[in-house]
């Protein structure tokens, strides 16, 4: 049989290089809430598939999506201090940044609105030949990017036509302004915020006299992207705003039916969050990213199916455990299940764990894999989970490599709340109880360590209603096993 090293390719991690996304991507039921619901808030951990489903929004037809006209933004690059220019000090500590957020977003749909009718050639209304002539000028751009949004010609210009009446070149003849400028000078940051949000209002009601029956999904990714530790509690109340701004057009009548605001966030920045009726919104609006041990197995299935040659037999009634020599391995394992329990159940999670097996694979008799190659992928697995970790919490929480450091000189996976504490003062010498709490917390919200329920050892991961229990003990998963060198336990140690 031809070998699996030659025909099953070593997959692109990120969802962002992945040009065959769309091609075995599954239609998850996030993404049919995401079309077909009132829900507008996505929330998943790093690596759980968010920018995927993005990915495929972008890139999907109307008609495969409920005939939504997605406008995609993407704030890896953002420059988040960019939102102070648009401050107003007069407003709420909680509404400071809404008409910001505004403000981008209608500028956004006038020009896809005015792309889409240009398309299907539909004559332009007065109002939107308007639109299309200050979009142009103001931005220079008939589509412009987030930051030529941000930073226009707004913040010098005098003074706007009203919607309908013809445009004097002349008053547009000004230059163009940096963020370093605009944050220097007072009275260009008062120009700009007037200019953007009397542009606002303007844009907001050619918006709905002009939309008719269409709909349009705004979906933003990356939100968590350069974030500067003195700048997060800052950067909070912007996605406060945020949130808030979608909220009030998912239930604003004059809105709701054409436009949906789907912000793509991280479950544990939204937790950090402060605001009211946090709680409700959560209930009432969020779509949370699950995965399982048979949803990705099915993920990763899709992914064989399409690479498998005609001249390759697979039992495909096994899935993914189809790729391998043994039906079982250690303590009677599916070699899949093997995986996901050294996984935080995200597909990126399984997707290195199976490039790393490939790395490992010698050609043999069967053309498979083996049970040694599926042992041996765990080593550098379990450095890529340690490092996706550090990446997920460097700004965030930058203790994260000192509780790692913990962990590694407690030597073993099992290991009591006295142990840990004990290392944590030698690690953190001041830290007080509450410290050592909170960090504990942290590393058992991650799934970082777990606790046993009904006889075996589970994480958030694998049971999001477990609970931390002090007085019993804790176990660093196992994903981090070969990277923090740790041991089963000491000798004589007795592990419940």
């Amino acid at each position: 049989m031809t070998d699996i090293k030659n025909w099953l390719p070593e997959f692109e991690v990120s969802a962002e290089t992945d040009t065959e996304l769309q091609e075995y991507f599954l239609l998850t039921p996030e993404l049919e809430k995401i079309v077909n619901s009132k829900y507008w808030l996505l929330l998943g951990r790093k690596g759980t598939g968010k920018t995927a489903i993005y990915k495929y929004l972008e890139r999907a037809k109307p008609i495969d999506i409920n005939n939504n006209i997605v406008v995609s933004l993407n704030f890896k690059d953002y420059p988040w201090p960019a939102h102070k220019l648009y401050k107003e000090s007069i407003a709420g500590e909680l509404s400071a940044y809404q008409k910001s957020w505004r403000f981008l977003f209608f500028v956004k749909l006038i020009s896809k609105l005015i792309e889409i009718k240009e398309t299907n050639r539909e004559k332009l209304s007065k109002e939107l030949i308007w639109a299309k002539k200050y979009i142009d000028k103001i931005f220079g751009n008939p589509d412009p990017t987030i930051m030529e949004v941000l930073f226009s010609k707004l913040a010098r210009l005098n003074k706007l036509s009203l919607p309908g009446m013809d445009i004097d070149d002349a008053s547009f003849n000004v230059g163009e302004v940096s963020f370093d400028e605009v944050a220097d000078n007072k009275q260009l940051q008062t120009t700009l915020r007037s200019n953007a949000f009397t542009l606002l209002s303007y844009f907001e009601t050619i918006f709905k006299n002009n939309v008719e029956n269409k709909k349009f999904l705004i979906i933003l990714d990356q939100l968590d992207e350069n974030w500067l530790n003195g700048e997060i509690e800052e950067y909070s109340k912007v996605l406060i705003n945020l949130i808030n701004v979608c909220r009030n057009i998912a239930i604003d009548g004059s809105l709701k039916n054409n436009l949906k605001v789907i912000p793509f966030l991280r479950t544990d920045i939204y937790e950090t969050l402060r605001f009211n009726d946090k709680n409700k919104l959560y209930q009432d609006s969020a779509i949370v990213i699950s995965w399982d041990n048979d949803s990705l197995d099915t993920m990763f299935f899709e992914r064989i199916k399409k690479y498998k040659p005609s001249d390759v037999t697979l039992d495909t009634t096994k899935k993914s455990d189809s790729l391998f020599e043994a039906s079982f391995v250690r303590q009677g394992t599916p070699p899949f299940k093997y995986i996901t329990r050294r996984s935080f159940f995200r597909p990126r999670d399984v997707i290195i764990y199976f490039n790393n097996i490939r790395k490992q694979h010698k050609e043999n008799k069967t053309g498979l894999y083996t049970t040694n190659e599926l042992y041996d992928a765990a080593y550098d697995a379990s450095v890529s989970v340690y490092n996706e970790i550090i990446d997920e919490w460097a700004n965030q929480f930058p203790e994260i490599e000192s509780l790692f450091s913990i962990l590694q000189t407690i030597q073993v996976e099992t290991f009591t709340y006295n142990e840990f504490e004990k290392k944590h003062r030698s690690e953190f010498t001041n830290s007080t109880e509450g410290d050592i709490r909170k960090h504990l917390n942290f590393l058992f919200d991650n799934s970082i360590i777990g606790q046993k329920k009904q006889g075996r050892w589970e994480y958030l991961s694998s049971l999001p209603n477990l609970k931390l229990n002090i007085e019993k003990p804790f176990r660093t998963h196992q994903s981090l096993k070969y990277r923090l060198q740790l041991t089963e336990s000491r000798p004589g140690q007795n592990e419940e």
